[in-house]
């Protein structure tokens, strides 16, 4: 169960709209191939429509092409492109503080701090269900931590 904090947090709570499945299509470079072909909308980050989506994950490609960490791609498509399930899964908090001290650095350097909108505090410890740190595991298969 996702506390109510998360929930709050993303501003699921005042949601008028119900989540729907839908295909993620192949000009969504940053998570086009993933390995599942479909995502929730509204996301994660609270985007409505897939050109939102686009526009907004477009920014993010720049960062994933550092290479500044193997699970970016994954941190970042949970949020943008979530697998499309009864409900949220979100990243673990040890997912984001994992890519954000690879990549942190790097932005920086560029003059980018790291965003707000992915402060690490606001996912779930590792004890809750999320998606957790896939480095050195199998690539292309999603662990979900259910404690």
């Amino acid at each position: 169960m996702i506390p109510n904090q998360y929930i709050n947090d993303w501003g699921i709570s005042s949601r008028l709209t119900q989540p729907s499945c839908v295909d993620i299509p192949e000009n969504l470079t940053l998570c086009h191939g993933i390995g599942y072909t479909q995502m929730r909308l509204p996301n994660l980050l609270d985007h409505d429509t897939m050109a939102e989506v686009s526009q907004q994950s477009s920014s993010w490609v720049p960062l994933f092409n550092l290479k500044c960490h193997s699970d970016t791609q994954l941190f970042l498509c949970s949020l943008f492109s979530p697998v499309c399930l009864d409900r949220p899964i979100y990243p673990c908090r040890s997912l984001c503080e994992a890519v954000k001290n690879g990549c942190e650095s790097r932005m920086r350097a560029y003059g980018f701090p790291w965003p707000d909108m992915v402060r690490c505090d606001k996912f779930p410890v590792d004890n809750d269900m999320c998606i957790s740190v896939q480095a050195n595991t199998n690539a292309g298969k999603f662990k979900f931590l259910c404690l």
